[in-house]
């Protein structure tokens, strides 16, 4: 099905190519992520904010189940949409979903272009607003039941933040599965009230940093983004995807770059 759709004319996409957003995963998370795209962007123009090919086939298997019954098969097509963008000519791939990115390392090599890859940039963003302390920050990220059994950002154990927390952990997976159901089904106002909950709760064991590692849970934390304590990788994408997009209009030569 994909297949058949026709690539886009030259004269469509310009001098420059776009970015490609591989979608559905789900859909409302992709839809917040390009809102905060277009938001973050600052541009005074219809015509100067970053031009993207959102590919949203929602049929994708649920990731966490699928890893953790050692399946790879929406990993295929993660890819097949990946390898669309790819021929219709983005210039580079992001993925707003935070369990994807488990197989980032079998995406990058299959992709002649650039995964923007969100766990890596989300760590080096940590790093750098830390500096030195960095290597001793303490974090808990709450997200999908693969996210968070794989350490995808960062695993809470005993020796991090006591027995207390390590008991409680099957808890904080089970409250967080909860909110990212209702934000699937669109229980928005039960998802948002228990987040916030469930954010004061982390917030018990004293934790530098809180990683939303989940773009439902990004997707509906409100004003608790602006909070300094949380680390919210869908707006970190966003950031990477403009940082991207402005490297490229700079190795353009002035002339290409006028007529984009």
């Amino acid at each position: 099905m994909i297949d058949a759709i026709p690539p886009p004319s030259p004269g469509l996409l310009g001098q420059r190519k776009p970015l490609g957003v591989v979608g559905g995963m789900g859909s409302f998370a992709t839809a917040k992520f390009l809102e905060i795209l277009a938001r973050k962007s600052r541009v005074e123009r219809d015509q100067d904010h970053i031009p993207f090919i959102c590919l949203s086939v929602p049929n994708i298997p649920d990731r966490s189940q699928a890893i953790l019954v050692g399946s790879d098969a929406p990993l295929r097509q993660i890819l097949e949409r990946a390898y669309w963008l790819e021929k219709v000519g983005c210039g580079a791939i992001a993925i707003p979903c935070n369990t994807a990115h488990l197989w980032a390392t079998e995406i990058k090599k299959a992709l002649s272009v650039k995964l923007i890859d969100m766990v890596e940039i989300t760590r080096q963003a940590i790093e750098d607003s830390r500096g030195s302390e960095a290597r001793n920050l303490r974090s808990i990220s709450i997200g999908t039941s693969a996210s968070m059994h794989n350490g995808l950002y960062a695993g809470q154990t005993e020796s991090d933040f006591g027995k207390e927390c390590y008991r409680s952990n099957p808890k904080l997976q089970k409250d967080t599965i909860k909110i990212i159901s209702d934000v699937k089904s669109g229980n928005m106002a039960n998802a948002q009230d228990n987040l916030t909950r469930l954010v004061q709760a982390v917030r018990s064991f004293e934790p530098d940093k809180i990683i939303l590692g989940c773009s439902e849970l990004s997707a509906i934390c409100g004003d608790l983004a602006y909070d300094n304590d949380i680390v919210d990788p869908i707006d970190i994408l966003a950031d990477a995807c403009i940082d991207w997009w402005v490297a490229e209009s700079q190795s353009l030569p002035d002339t290409l770059a006028s007529r984009s």
